[in-house]
């Protein structure tokens, strides 16, 4: 980028300088000289790209129809959070969506992977998800992740020009290099709606996601969630049901009822059970632990490989997090080779209105 654009864009607050230990560099908190939000620019100029926003298709053989004109890929999409891995000098980095150093990403990053891909190219950008119960920002998890965390690749960038990698090198790295990686479901048509139809049926009964669709010729992505993935999202979240806006929870309806329509699952008497389930028990829970400890809150529980990242990760949180973060005192704690951090993250309006009820507040309706 060039310098005299990016001092522009720092002086307008379009871009942010930043620091993780002995690395500097700048980040776009919004969009610069058709870079996105998130791209991280390193001190040698080399640019992260931001990953691009991917747009969500409802239905399936219309949303197909529309977004795809020739070939293209179907893949697993991960419950998980998005990291872009470089390396610079002899370091490897994690950045967030935002564009911040992620320092849980960026410690377990050897338990992960084999970093040897960087040594063919070195300007590689590897697109991952991260994905566990044991991650410290979402609830949720892909069945095929017991504990702990795992790392899914499934995009390829290059600091040295923009787009994604294409498909067959992608899978040729990933091959080569073993790196763990979404499953590749195969090359379809958009006419290919009864196979899809097949697969995200498949993928719904297992628990997944969904799956993320890639244009074979100008690299465009659409995705596409399974029903139950929005009763699962309903049921980790239901204890926060006055915390996050209503939209979470109306969109996710509205996605369910769209999936039930399209696959012959309207009036199924276990998807309906499972969704009031959902609701009531999330609630529930909220409800269980005021009376327990007098707040409701979401634990999170993570491993460190060093300690000075758990320290990183937890100022982060309260730069970010503020008041809304409790951690013990005795944090992190060291079991066995990790340090284990352990957290939670308060729900302010639900432990306020909850407080209020069980304490015998009135309430005019």
């Amino acid at each position: 980028m060039d310098h005299w654009i990016l001092t522009q864009a720092l002086g307008r607050g379009k871009a942010v300088e930043d620091r993780f230990e002995r690395l500097t560099f700048t980040r776009l908190v919004d969009t610069v000289a058709g870079y996105p939000r998130g791209s991280v620019v390193l001190p040698d100029g080399s640019i992260v790209s931001g990953y691009p926003s991917i747009a969500r298709v409802q239905s399936l053989a219309a949303g197909l129809r529309r977004h795809y004109s020739g070939p293209f890929w179907a893949e697993e999409k991960i419950d998980g959070f998005n990291v872009r891995i470089v390396r610079y000098g002899q370091t490897h980095y994690a950045f967030s969506r935002g564009g911040f150093v992620c320092p849980f990403s960026t410690d377990r990053l050897p338990d992960l992977m084999d970093p040897a891909v960087f040594d063919e190219d070195p300007q590689l950008v590897l697109c991952a998800e991260i994905a566990g119960p044991e991650n410290p920002y979402l609830e949720g998890h892909p069945p095929q992740v017991a504990e702990d965390v795992a790392l899914f690749a499934f995009d390829m960038m290059h600091r040295a020009r923009p787009g994604f990698v294409s498909q067959d090198d992608k899978m040729r790295l990933i091959a080569r290099y073993g790196l763990p990686a979404t499953r590749i479901f195969g090359r379809y048509q958009p006419e290919d709606t009864e196979p899809l139809q097949q697969l995200i049926l498949q993928l719904d009964a297992e628990g997944s996601e969904g799956l993320v669709f890639k244009g074979e010729e100008d690299g465009s992505r659409a995705k596409y969630v399974t029903g139950r993935s929005n009763v699962s999202d309903i049921a980790l979240c239901g204890d926060q049901l006055l915390d996050l806006p209503p939209e979470y929870f109306t969109n996710r309806l509205l996605r369910l009822a769209l999936f039930a329509s399209e696959n012959g699952q309207v009036g199924d008497a276990e998807l309906e059970r499972s969704l009031g389930r959902a609701f009531i028990a999330g609630v529930a829970r909220a409800v269980e632990r005021s009376r327990e400890v007098g707040r409701v809150g979401v634990p999170f529980r993570c491993r460190f490989r060093q300690r000075r990242n758990a320290e990183h990760f937890i100022a982060h949180m309260k730069a970010t997090g503020g008041k809304r973060i409790m951690i013990a005192e005795d944090m992190p704690r060291r079991e066995g080779r990790y340090w284990v951090l352990e957290f939670e993250r308060v729900l302010e309006r639900m432990t306020g209105t909850l407080a209020n009820t069980l304490a015998g507040a009135s309430q005019y309706d």
